[in-house]
């Protein structure tokens, strides 16, 4: 469950990497007190949380606490959900069924490592 390969954890950061650029332009677009906006912004958190233990940057992996790791969590939840019901609505076997499946397959990485560093963190 929560060990990858080198080679894994770089493919799950290249959708990850897209979620957080799509997810600023969008945010740019929005007024700063709609619900969107907020949800973009606990999104944005934690997938930038995910890129951080994916690259091993400890000054950004450092400073969730453990609330934050549970939003993280629950952010990433949200985020598999909502793949998972995009993608029953797409043919299999074309590009965006295949780009949702990427996007899936990091997410559920994510949520691994972020489960792994809770544990590591706040297990005794």
């Amino acid at each position: 469950m929560y060990n990858f390969t080198e080679m894994e954890l770089q493919e799950a950061l290249k959708p990850i990497s897209s979620l957080i650029s799509k997810s600023e332009k969008a945010q740019q677009k929005l007024e700063p007190e709609t619900w969107q906006y907020k949800m973009l912004r606990d999104n944005l958190k934690a997938l930038r949380y995910a890129a951080a233990l994916i690259t091993g940057d400890t000054q950004n992996k450092n400073e969730f606490t453990q609330g934050e790791l549970h939003e993280a969590l629950h952010a990433d939840s949200s985020m598999i959900s909502k793949v998972e019901k995009t993608q029953t609505k797409l043919l299999q076997g074309t590009s965006h069924h295949t780009l949702q499946q990427n996007r899936l397959n990091a997410l559920r990485i994510m949520q691994s490592l972020i489960k792994k560093e809770m544990h590591l963190r706040y297990s005794s």
